[in-house]
């Protein structure tokens, strides 16, 4: 990840942190803190988790995060997931169906920010039970594997 995307979620209050200590030798006790960035996901699968999308790797300018708010950067992570519902990739946090735009189960990207710090979709009737599906979760247990790359570009009827 690069460093000014890190330092930006630093400075949003956005780093998970996870601090551990070796207690089986007190004499050669170290602190371990480990640092990780908002990640999103594709559903609750393990395989699901992914590094943050960098707007830069998107085609945004270099100097794009000294512009953005949070609310500009949600706005980007859910065009990401629109991405992913259109290709087919994103599943319903909840209930682990395949998202799409037509079957009239409309979904929504969710941003977790209670001991998280995560993106997810969700359909809005399985919303209720978002809670209970990440009880007992860590975002230190999880693999991430790198975001994948959809076009994020307007369409003419979107930019209108």
């Amino acid at each position: 990840m690069r460093q000014e995307l890190l330092a930006w979620f630093a400075q949003e209050g956005l780093l998970l942190q996870n601090i551990t200590t070796g207690s089986e030798d007190p004499e050669h006790d170290e602190v371990k803190v480990i640092v990780r960035a908002p990640i999103v996901a594709l559903g609750h699968g393990r395989e699901d988790f992914r590094e943050c999308p960098d707007p830069v790797a998107f085609g945004y300018p270099e100097s794009c995060l000294e512009l953005m708010t949070l609310d500009d950067f949600h706005w980007f992570i859910l065009r990401w997931f629109e991405g992913a519902v259109a290709a087919g990739r994103a599943r319903c946090f909840v209930c682990n169906k395949v998202l799409d735009n037509t079957s009239g189960h409309p979904w929504d990207a969710v941003f977790v920010s209670a001991d998280w710090h995560c993106w997810l979709v969700v359909h809005f009737d399985c919303k209720r039970y978002l809670g209970r599906d990440l009880k007992g979760r860590n975002p230190f247990e999880v693999e991430l594997r790198e975001p994948e790359m959809f076009d994020l570009r307007l369409t003419e009827s979107e930019g209108q």
